[in-house]
């Protein structure tokens, strides 16, 4: 349980996240996720867990879904494991497979059906799913591909973004019709991927070079 802070040991907040005030407030938001659900999940009470006030939390997050992401965020980055690196369609594969078997067990899985639906409804949580969250989902798995592409497995003007939309699209609709449960799918989806790849995917969209940015940005700022 994160302690409550003191104003005396309070660190100093501002658009800057202090880490130690950020992992308790997602600290704390995992303990009241875990004691009221999402559906009675508020800011108010994370915020008092936290020792902190609710407009820091809003300067970080700006929603109550946004805050709930980056709780789900933590905990599946806690199930996925390093790839083997000598195969992009096995990577792929284990990738797929391990995010699927955690939507299907846990409880965070049938939480972020019930956030995604949530988030789309505005502009704001549209805006914070395609510029925040899904870069950061996907940073992990460009790094993959990007190995790929190190090794010569693939071309090295493969559209990277291109081909984790199509992956991460195709199974967030598996996901949210719940056509999770097939252990075959997963290979036959990565593979599918991979052949794309090998193919030569084509260069991006004309006008869709800022959302190929963030996948670079990831890929920069782990070497």
């Amino acid at each position: 349980m994160a302690r409550k802070k003191t104003a005396q040991t309070r660190p100093r907040t501002g658009n800057q996240r202090n880490p130690l005030l950020h992992q308790a407030i997602i600290a704390a938001a995992t303990e009241v996720l875990a004691k009221e659900g999402p559906t009675r999940f508020t800011i108010e009470a994370v915020a008092k867990l936290a020792g902190c006030g609710k407009p820091t939390i809003y300067r970080w997050w700006p929603s109550r879904p946004a805050l709930l992401l980056e709780v789900y965020d933590q905990a599946v980055e806690q199930e996925l494991t390093e790839p083997a690196g000598k195969d992009l369609a096995e990577d792929l594969a284990a990738m797929i497979r391990q995010v699927w078997g955690f939507w299907r067990t846990q409880s965070m899985g049938s939480m972020y059906r019930l956030i995604l639906s949530e988030m789309i409804l505005e502009e704001e949580g549209a805006r914070y799913l395609r510029e925040v969250f899904i870069p950061r989902r996907q940073a992990f798995t460009a790094l993959v591909f990007q190995a790929a592409i190190d090794r010569g497995e693939i071309p090295p003007d493969t559209d990277i973004k291109l081909l984790m939309d199509l992956m991460y699209g195709y199974s967030i609709f598996r996901m949210i019709t719940r056509q999770i449960e097939d252990d075959h799918i997963p290979d036959h989806l990565a593979a599918t991927i991979a052949k794309l790849a090998r193919s030569g995917a084509p260069g991006p969209v004309a006008g869709e070079n800022h959302q190929r940015s963030g996948a670079a940005r990831a890929i920069a700022s782990r070497k």
